[in-house]
């Protein structure tokens, strides 16, 4: 299963778009903070590993207070369609008082009785409030290692609490943290490749790092593997190839420094995009 992922917004849309993921169009909210009166709160997760058949899955979804007391559950059956399920839903919070919550998501399959469960927790303030929520329990808070040097975190893995503390609150009164905890959301909901999370990928790591492409070609060929190619208007340039047919995306070319090539793999791409390169062996 995956983290649970909250958005403000998750509509059906059809269009291709980096919000999008498959047909639907979602709108993350990192923060997990909801203004009062706010009618719903969205969630977005991945099941993994199902066995299909003609059998249903039980999920009960529990909104709790800080005191454990169950505000309120929803129990839905869902079918076991396919190996990997993306699940959705939208709960109305409108008469949610300010404070904060956990959202808790529980899912039963009694053909084998296995139960696995994950949780998030979420606020609601005020109008014009501003909620604090301690650093340590903000998603993505210590996930740095893209906007550091390797030897800078492998220093900062040898922190203890206090020093992580520091050190976490001095880079991120350089760093945006909404924009890159929206990114690292994002790469896990539309990146995932088999056990792998999405912010883990080859594609995750340059969304996380660089944000949105301006432009992506995605292209599949005959005489070569999936292929998908991001451009930025600043300049940078990415190709990822699906190497095995298995939809999982190695970066194999960029013109970006700190992140390498891999020209054993250009012949993957189709006779043109070698050309681009300079590669052509035909």
């Amino acid at each position: 299963m995956s983290d649970i992922l909250l958005a403000t917004s998750i509509v059906y849309d059809t269009t291709a778009g980096y919000l999008t993921k498959g047909n639907l169009r979602i709108v993350p909210n990192p923060s997990g903070i909801f203004e009062a009166g706010t009618k719903n709160l969205f969630l977005y997760y991945e099941l993994y590993n199902i066995n299909p058949d003609t059998n249903y899955l039980t999920i009960s979804y529990l909104l709790t207070d800080t005191t454990k007391k169950i505000l309120r559950k929803i129990t839905k059956s869902v079918e076991k369609r396919f190996t990997q399920q993306a699940l959705n839903l939208g709960i109305n919070i409108e008469a949610f008082k300010p404070g904060k919550y956990q959202l808790n998501v529980v899912v039963f399959d009694s053909i084998i009785n296995r139960k696995i469960e994950k949780s998030i927790n979420f606020a609601i303030k005020k109008a014009g409030e501003k909620v604090k929520i301690p650093n340590e329990e903000l998603p993505y808070y210590d996930a740095i290692e893209y906007f550091v040097s390797t030897q800078e975190y492998k220093y900062f893995q040898t922190l203890k609490d206090e020093g992580r503390r520091l050190y976490l609150k001095k880079f991120w009164e350089k760093h945006n943290y909404n924009e890159i905890a929206r990114r690292y959301e994002y790469a896990d909901a539309h990146f995932q490749e088999g056990y792998l999370a999405g912010s883990k990928t080859d594609r995750g790591r340059i969304y996380i790092k660089f944000g949105p492409p301006d432009e992506i070609e995605n292209k599949q060929f005959e005489e070569s593997r999936p292929y998908e190619y991001w451009q930025y208007y600043n300049g940078q340039e990415f190709i990822f190839v699906d190497v095995r047919g298995t939809q999982e995306y190695t970066l194999i070319w960029t013109n970006v420094p700190n992140e390498k090539s891999k020209p054993a793999l250009y012949d993957y791409l189709p006779v043109f995009k070698r050309r681009d390169l300079g590669k052509d062996k035909e």
